[in-house]
């Protein structure tokens, strides 16, 4: 199958190109500069100028592939209406002709959950901030009227390869000699494995169900203090810790500071998806943000 990747050079979009290319997929990847067009070539991924904040160029790509992911983390000064308009003309190019499209969205859109694990059947309840996302998926979802396989994806804070927002503990612990933490650090995270969502990313397309969201996430349950004690402890600050209000990170921090504990047994059962990653505190503390603290020494 081919497969277009919008945002292939992000750090989910790259864990998605991997896992299609190592289950037989061609993959190219949109690009807007020649410095992403050489990250795409260098790992065997065929590319192509679009961009999102210009949707009439992703119009002809879309319609020239099997599958579309949509994995962009926009930048720019009003990233709900770059999305909002990308999204319009990937609707445009591709209703009509039952291929697949898959939303990333994030399993942020559940807002506060309490200790009952939230399904794809529970109703969203997100944040202000986060109400634009929500409407985004909703726009997706309704895509299967007109003739789309369309799929909504929500990840938990995804890790590993020393990467992701989990790296912000190990970066603060190795810069300040403490772990930053986001409030009082008591709320929990849903994570996901970088590695296993992009896999899980490649089953959707094969099998997933179209009109259905799923959820991305493993099963542990650490909060962000237990996880920034392990990032702490990994870049060799001896479990060190430090707090900041999360007002003072805007509407990232409202996010960050969000309670949550989520399921992911619909994506098990319609997918046949099992995580393998090992855990974010293991990562953290033992595995790939290691290599973090190595790079500062020898610096």
């Amino acid at each position: 199958m081919n497969v277009l990747i919008i945002g292939a050079t992000g750090y989910v979009g790259t864990a998605i190109d991997e896992a299609l290319k190592a289950r037989g997929h061609v993959t190219t990847g949109t690009v807007r500069s020649e410095a992403a067009r050489a990250k795409l070539e260098a790992r065997g991924t065929a590319t192509v100028r679009a961009d999102a904040a210009q949707p009439n160029t992703l119009e002809a790509p879309v319609r020239a592939a099997d599958a579309v992911v949509y994995a962009v983390q926009v930048t720019d000064a009003d990233p709900a209406g770059v999305e909002s308009r990308a999204l319009r003309s990937i609707r445009k190019a591709m209703a009509g002709t039952e291929k697949t499209f898959v939303y990333i969205s994030s399993a942020w859109v559940y807002g506060e959950t309490g200790d009952q694990p939230a399904s794809e059947q529970m109703r969203p309840r997100p944040p202000a901030v986060l109400m634009r996302r929500l409407e985004a998926e909703k726009a997706v979802l309704a895509m299967t009227q007109i003739g789309v396989r369309s799929i909504v994806v929500r990840p938990g804070i995804a890790y590993g390869g020393g990467g992701g927002i989990p790296a912000m503990f190990a970066n603060s612990a190795l810069e300040r000699g403490a772990a930053t933490i986001v409030g009082d650090g008591v709320n929990r995270w849903a994570t996901i494995g970088v590695r296993d969502l992009g896999e899980m990313v490649a089953l959707t397309i094969e099998r997933g169900r179209p009109g259905r969201p799923y959820n991305a996430v493993n099963e542990s349950r650490f909060t962000q203090l237990e996880i920034a004690v392990a990032a702490s402890r990994g870049a060799g600050a001896h479990g060190a810790k430090t707090h900041v209000p999360d007002e003072l990170m805007g509407r990232f921090g409202q996010c960050l500071a969000l309670d949550q504990v989520i399921s992911a047994a619909q994506a098990r059962e319609d997918l046949g998806w099992e995580p393998r990653d090992p855990s974010i505190v293991e990562d953290l503390e033992f595995g790939s943000y290691l290599e973090l603290a190595g790079t500062a020494l020898a610096s």
